[in-house]
């Protein structure tokens, strides 16, 4: 009696686990996953070693998107039956929705091993060799899988793994393409380096026959008609290239130095100022934005430019150089004189004697005008006695404004040299004003010339 009450038992078991089985295929048929999810774990709180139930579970939370709840059940049903293939593809598949594909390679082989003749392991071990870049062992698998899928008369996944393996070869014959065409760029550069300018476009006119959408190629060959004197065509190929790769940096900065070649100084401003909000750090382009400023007459904004650019180097002669160019043009001829000779220290240093006397000859030049500017201001002052005594007054009786010294410090971008000299021009229009009158005075031209 007791042991027809064991069988018993048994049997109302397994139909209750079967059961809630049943039903849990059934939702995940009809789409509620979570409802199959829940009759699934009915069945597995009856049978904890029921491996199909955890496989279908496992199913239904991959669709869910559950990737990592997946692979749990998975492997759950594998330590109940290690033999269970769905389980080993299963978890194949969702390793690879992981990025894990050393792992969804080792349990498709796992298949593979058991039953030899399986297509969907075949498929998945060639998707995962794809991904770890083995392509030659991935157009195998896909060939066996393809053949495979043929025998069993399964055209649409046969037609896929054969997809997939042209699509591997387009990719190889792309990457020996690119590969010859970064070699040809590399001997175009080297003729560039060496000045070999004609032979450097004739080969971008062969190139760019070869490859018609090659951004790089443009790019060489606007660079390359620039030396040669053809800004327009350089333009041309430069905004070709922008508008094949729309992000790249040497384009555009090199579409920047022809515009400031060009006259079209704001367009290279624009330019300049777009690359540094990628790298705020490079002090080339706060040069070349600084040149451009200069060469449309916004001395002060380029003086800042090259200041900006002094912060990053230190110890560029160049840039020194550019700066003096720059304050001399804005009439501050001894700021100029100051960066020429600190261009020639430098230039001494790196025993460069060419632009080492040609920034002391610079200097020598500068000071004979601060000097002359000095005596042309004083010759007029002693004319006026009265600005005498009032400059005395600014001098020992005036207390200076802290406030709108701060506010004109901050209107010039924290450089003081800039204020400085824009105060002393405002000193040689109107002498003899006050010193906070000259402060007031600057903040008001700025604030209307913005």
């Amino acid at each position: 009696m007791t042991r027809q009450l064991a069988i018993a038992q048994t049997s109302w078991t397994w139909a209750m686990e079967h059961e809630f089985y049943e039903r849990g295929r059934e939702k995940a048929q009809q789409g509620d996953l979570e409802g199959a999810i829940q009759e699934f774990e009915q069945a597995l709180q009856i049978n904890p070693e029921f491996a199909d139930a955890y496989y279908k579970r496992g199913l239904a939370r991959f669709d869910l998107g559950d990737c990592h709840g997946a692979i749990a059940d998975y492997s759950q049903a594998l330590q109940v039956n290690p033999e269970h293939l769905d389980s080993y593809l299963g978890r194949s598949l969702a390793q690879l929705a992981q990025g894990e594909a050393q792992a969804s390679l080792e349990d498709a082989q796992q298949v593979i091993q058991i039953d030899g003749n399986h297509g969907a392991a075949y498929k998945l071990q060639g998707t995962a060799y794809r991904r770890l870049g083995k392509t030659k062992e991935a157009i195998a698998s896909f060939k066996q899988a393809a053949k495979l899928y043929l025998d069993q008369k399964d055209k649409d996944n046969c037609q896929s793994c054969l997809e997939s393996i042209k699509q591997i070869q387009s990719a190889q014959i792309q990457a020996a393409s690119a590969a010859e065409t970064q070699k040809y760029l590399t001997q175009v550069i080297n003729k560039l380096q060496r000045g070999k300018h004609r032979e450097a476009l004739e080969d971008c006119q062969w190139l760019l026959q070869v490859a018609p959408n090659d951004a790089r190629a443009y790019c060489y060959r606007g660079i390359i008609r620039s030396k040669l004197g053809n800004l327009r065509g350089a333009m041309e190929d430069l905004g070709r290239a922008m508008q094949l790769e729309p992000n790249d940096i040497q384009v555009r900065h090199y579409r920047g130095r022809v515009r400031i070649e060009l006259g079209d100084y704001r367009g290279a401003i624009a330019d300049f100022t777009q690359l540094l909000e990628v790298q705020p750090e490079n002090s080339q382009f706060y040069v070349c934005r600084g040149q451009a400023y200069s060469k449309l007459g916004d001395y002060r904004q380029g003086i800042e430019d090259y200041s900006r650019g002094l912060t990053i180097q230190p110890n560029d002669p160049q840039i020194y150089y550019h700066r003096a160019a720059a304050r001399a043009d804005f009439q501050d001829y001894q700021g100029a004189a100051d960066d020429y000779q600190q261009a020639a220290n430098l230039y001494f240093e790196k025993q460069d004697w060419q632009k080492y006397n040609q920034a002391l000859n610079q200097q020598k030049q500068q000071i004979a005008k601060a000097e002359a500017e000095i005596k042309k201001r004083s010759a007029k002052l002693n004319r006026k006695d009265i600005f005498i005594n009032q400059e005395r007054q600014i001098r020992f009786n005036a207390r200076v404004d802290r406030e709108l010294q701060q506010q004109l410090l901050r209107m010039v971008g924290g450089y003081w040299d800039v204020a400085a000299r824009l105060i002393e021009i405002a000193k040689k229009k109107y002498p003899g004003m006050p010193e906070n009158w000259y402060l007031q005075k600057v903040i008001d031209d700025l604030e209307r010339d913005r």
